[in-house]
């Protein structure tokens, strides 16, 4: 008789994760959700001293894996001024490479893409196991044409330097 509370609660639990599975087959959209960041040290990579860049504009672009021929092309997203941004995506892109491309950053003094991190692949198909509609990009940056005088010590206190 203890048990039927736990057997209720794995039921709903299974129940509440498989509505999202099925949800977007029905035209819930994906939810891109991602980070664009001054990259200030200029060593590819977020530190304490990186900075957010209000303004960047980011696009996302899916293309066919046999013919490269586009199957989903995003107008201009610009973020928000901790440098963060949200694409919404409805269809299923399960035989297409999306990613997130950095177009654009309005700061003159941090506007030269990092060679890492100019884009970014996202999955926008929940049958490859991933469940849920929101997906988290990795982090996109530009690098500042000179580095602050702090990083050396930033970077000493990472072990990296």
């Amino acid at each position: 008789m203890a048990n039927i509370p736990i057997i209720a609660l794995l039921f709903v639990a299974f129940c509440v994760s498989n509505f999202f599975n099925f949800a977007n087959a029905f035209g819930m959209p994906f939810i891109v959700v991602g980070h664009v960041y001054c990259d200030t040290c200029r060593v590819e990579f977020e530190t304490t001293l990186s900075q957010g860049i209000g303004g960047a504009v980011v696009k996302l672009e899916c293309r066919n894996r046999i013919d490269k021929s586009y199957t989903y092309r995003s107008k201009d997203i610009v973020t928000d001024k901790k440098g963060n941004y949200e694409i919404e995506v409805t269809g299923n892109y399960k035989e297409s490479d999306c990613d997130v491309i950095l177009v654009r950053s309005p700061r003159q003094d941090c506007n030269d893409p990092t060679r890492k991190w100019r884009k970014t692949r996202v999955v926008l198909t929940t049958s490859g196991g991933v469940k849920g509609n929101v997906r988290v990009a990795k982090s996109l940056g530009f690098r500042k044409r000179t580095p602050l005088l702090s990083c050396n010590k930033v970077l000493k206190e990472m072990r990296l330097f």
